[in-house]
């Protein structure tokens, strides 16, 4: 996989568009329950999805496969061109959630979250297939056809359960400027 920048094709994003975007369409909000199950990271440590890795913290989430050809790569783009874009100091989580976790290993995911170069900051999951299944299911990202999936990125946080949900590409410009509104 080679990383190339998205940044020259989707343009600026103002706040003000941003706004309109919300509230036409561009994102759905939803309120979501997510079950407490707990997942495995890119260094083979199991994380409780209600705990530290979540607490107090914006959530990015995406949902890929390490061995996808087709979307999954434009959606880390995304996710890398954001997470270069965060200060440091962000109380922002990046996740990105296999949809393939008989396949998709610590290692894999370690190896794919060195591709995008991810930092501290994003977490690369993976688990068993049934605690997998549930959190997708919650989040109504259950995949039937891997291969033939589309986008979905979610922005929120779990204390308010309340999340926006696009089914398209955003820019990176649009994800940063929703995270910008729900940080408080």
């Amino acid at each position: 996989m080679m990383r190339f920048s998205l940044l020259p094709l989707v343009g600026v994003i103002a706040s003000a568009a941003l706004a309109s975007d919300v509230s036409h369409g561009a994102f759905a909000i939803e309120r979501l329950t997510v079950p407490p199950v707990t997942l495995i990271d890119q260094y083979a440590q199991e994380q409780p999805f209600h705990g530290p890795l979540t607490e107090g913290q914006v959530l990015v989430i995406n949902f890929n496969y390490t061995t996808c050809e087709s979307i999954c790569p434009i959606g880390n783009d995304v996710m890398a061109d954001l997470d270069d874009m965060l200060s440091n100091e962000a109380p922002v989580r990046l996740m990105s959630i296999t949809i393939d976790p008989g396949r998709d290993t610590p290692a894999q995911m370690r190896k794919a979250a060195d591709t995008f170069g991810a930092s501290e900051r994003w977490a690369w999951l993976t688990g068993s297939p049934g605690e997998v299944s549930r959190l997708l299911a919650a989040f109504d990202a259950d995949y039937a056809n891997i291969v033939l999936h589309e986008p979905v990125f979610l922005v929120g946080d779990l204390g308010t359960q309340q999340f926006y949900r696009s089914q398209s590409m955003p820019s990176p410009e649009e994800l940063a400027g929703l995270v910008g509104t729900l940080i408080r």
